[in-house]
């Protein structure tokens, strides 16, 4: 019985180890589908991450109604997606975006009626299932960001700013300090990663990149109070894994536009 309970935990802590990898594998194929200049291919790029967040994210957050959930996240995050594609040039491209937002407030209220059974831990459901149709929705800020002043340099600084403060969670540290180590990796990862596409632009680069990785070092402190998240406990599906992986992808697309939008 303790040899298959070690067995368990070995293996939690091994599925846990892929989210960080995962999340790098997610924010380079978002800059790569960035770099070929088919805003199309960023979009699919995006749903790729949306998919990978809705599938898991009813079990990372333990909500009782999860196949209803992935899919009312899915359709939020393709919609993001497909928005993006079509705002692209008008003077508030964010603007399509509100609407949206209000189509997702329904779509979580119209899965609770639909799933009936009693509807147990309504509030849970509810309130798990907006929070991922909103990480979901913000995924849609990477297909506007090669759009601003910035352009490219925004997106692979970005990217490398969400890689590197995600990497940070593979460094075995205590709570207090690994989110201040995931802010300065990022940041020192994105600054690099920027400077070396625009040596100009040091400074927005540095502000871009502090701004995304305070973000995902602030995500991932969320997700460590998780049970699902916690590698003792065995739970940590694969699938739940890589929700987290692309949650805190998702989730800069839109603030990396917006800090791009104000500094340039």
């Amino acid at each position: 019985m303790v040899k298959v309970r070690i067995g368990v935990c070995q293996d939690a802590r091994v599925t846990a180890a892929l989210a960080p990898l995962a999340s790098v594998a997610l924010a380079a194929l978002v800059a790569v589908a960035a770099y070929t200049v088919y805003t199309p291919l960023v979009a699919v790029a995006v749903g790729v991450a949306v998919l990978a967040l809705a599938m898991g994210w009813g079990g990372l957050l333990e909500l009782p109604a999860r196949r209803g959930t992935a899919l009312v996240l899915t359709l939020t995050g393709w919609a993001s997606a497909v928005i993006a594609v079509l705002a692209i040039g008008m003077v508030r491209p964010l603007a399509p975006f509100t609407a949206l937002l209000a189509v997702a407030v329904l779509l979580a209220f119209a899965h609770e009626l639909i799933r009936g059974q009693g509807r147990p831990h309504l509030v849970e459901s509810v309130t798990g299932t907006l929070s991922g149709e909103a990480v979901a929705l913000l995924g849609g800020g990477w297909v506007l960001l090669p759009s601003t002043r910035l352009g490219l340099t925004a997106v692979v600084a970005a990217a490398a700013a969400t890689a590197g403060a995600r990497l940070a969670c593979l460094i075995p540290l205590p709570p207090r300090v690994a989110g201040w180590v995931a802010l300065m990796l990022g940041v020192a990862a994105g600054t690099l990663a920027g400077v070396l596409v625009d040596p100009s632009q040091l400074m927005p680069v540095a502000v871009l990149s502090g701004v995304v990785s305070a973000v995902v070092a602030g995500l991932d402190q969320v997700f460590i109070g998780l049970p699902a998240t916690r590698p003792a406990s065995g739970a940590f599906s694969a699938i739940s894994a890589f929700s987290a992986a692309a949650a805190p992808v998702l989730a800069v697309g839109t603030v990396a536009y917006a800090v791009s939008r104000v500094l340039s």
